[in-house]
């Protein structure tokens, strides 16, 4: 949390005196990385097939590709949003076909699990790229998708 001297009209936030605190809406990496554990919990626990493959295709086809087009085009103006959704539906299958292979020649072969902990592990690390990425831009040039 910063306390600049002024309020301006686009750091609306909360006044204490003189000073505003300026509150930052939550990192849509770490709402990532919240979802992708709430999933993790719900496809461990749920029987149903039908909901695991509800719960299952966000983690699959579109949290991957996601946290690795953060990570690779930080900035705010690199793509427009429909791009970017594109990309991360494009990246995600491309990362889970390698994961599988990689899986494939595992000892743990390609089962529920390991497939779920290998995304799980890509996409942590990739959101831990992006953040860092995001971190070295200037404010206005990070892009964020609750802006």
């Amino acid at each position: 949390m910063r306390w600049p001297q002024k309020e301006t009209a686009r750091d609306a936030g909360t006044t204490i005196g003189e000073y505003t605190m300026k509150t930052k809406p939550i990192s849509e990496l770490l709402l990532l990385n919240i979802l992708v554990v709430l999933f993790i919990i719900a496809i461990t626990f749920v029987s149903s097939s039908v909901l695991r493959i509800i719960l299952g295709l966000p983690l699959v086809l579109l949290f991957p590709g996601y946290a690795l087009a953060a990570a690779l085009l930080p900035k705010r103006n690199a793509l427009k949003g429909i791009e970017r959704i594109v990309l991360s539906l494009g990246l995600s299958i491309v990362v889970v076909v390698i994961i599988g292979l990689i899986l494939d020649y595992a000892p743990w072969g390609i089962r529920l699990y390991p497939i779920v902990i290998a995304l799980s592990i890509f996409i942590l690390a990739t959101s831990i790229v992006a953040w860092y990425q995001r971190r070295r831009l200037a404010e206005v040039d990070k892009f964020t998708l609750f802006s």
